[in-house]
């Protein structure tokens, strides 16, 4: 029997709600994280030498020297490999970060998991970081260790926040949106799959509701709400022991050989396929 996706809790690691490590591909040697699982906290990864490949939500993304990493609390995420690398990665407890740098790395989330870094700011955090990490070993003030904390976070969602790949920025209402569809996905997703359902909910036209989320995520409301029930039954295949109809079931739909061909459209992969070889 397959196991639930594992959760790691931030309280499991550090009572301060603040862990540092410089990872490299010896320290990872002989205990490397390859399982797929989800963390409740933030994990920030500045890559300083070579690159590193992650699987986050089961699309495979590279971050490489000058870029920054983030891992969202809850999206499933493995390691896959790394070539001469160095990161300096930082995970944080959700209550430490404030609901400003919250809000821009929930809004960023539509476009990116990595950004390449200005140099001159790179340089800074790489500095920022150092000294934060050398303040943790000697086991200085926690209070000032959280004030710097906060100020390495802050500059990182500053850079999210400038990076090229975020559109919706141009149009703050239209993010606010999106983020209140994704809270009705969440509720509603099973019972029903309709744009006109989720337009309706919103009280906004659903030519309107296209617009805005098609200039958000590049993706209509058809095609949005599909690519949340791909990315459930992603999850339920690699972590259940479920059948293909079961899993359609679950995710209400009535005819499994529809579900499985819409997977199939999607992915490139028929479910079993998938399931065999994510």
């Amino acid at each position: 029997m397959k196991e639930a996706i594992p959760m790691h809790l931030h309280k499991d690691v550090t009572e301060t709600g603040i862990y540092l490590k410089i990872v490299t591909p010896e320290d990872l040697g002989n205990h490397p994280i390859e399982y797929a699982h989800r963390d409740d906290f933030y994990i920030l990864g500045l890559i300083t030498r070579g690159t590193v490949c992650i699987d986050i939500d089961f699309e495979r993304q590279t971050v490489g020297a000058g870029e920054i990493g983030l891992i969202r609390p809850g999206q499933i995420h493995r390691f896959i490999n790394g070539e001469n690398f160095e990161g300096l990665m930082l995970s944080i407890e959700k209550g430490i970060v404030c609901d400003q740098y919250k809000l821009i790395f929930k809004e960023t989330s539509f476009s990116c998991n990595a950004i390449e870094v200005q140099n001159t700011e790179f340089v800074e955090l790489k500095i920022l970081y150092q000294l934060i990490y050398d303040m943790v070993g000697r086991y200085e003030d926690l209070s000032v260790i959280r004030n710097l904390v906060s100020a390495f976070v802050g500059m990182t969602a500053g850079c999210f926040k400038r990076a090229d790949c975020q559109h919706y920025w141009n149009n703050r209402r239209h993010t606010e949106i999106v983020m209140q569809l994704n809270h009705l996905l969440q509720l509603y997703l099973i019972e029903s799959r309709s744009p006109s359902f989720y337009a309706d909910k919103l009280k906004l036209s659903l030519a309107y509701l296209n617009e805005v989320v098609k200039s958000v995520t590049g993706w209509n409301v058809s095609n949005y709400i599909r690519n949340e029930i791909i990315l459930l039954a992603k999850r339920l295949l690699y972590h259940t022991n479920l059948t293909v109809k079961e899993i359609a079931t679950s995710l209400g739909f009535d005819d499994n050989a529809y579900f499985s061909r819409l997977f199939t459209k999607a992915t490139g992969k028929s479910p079993m396929q998938f399931r065999a070889k994510p």
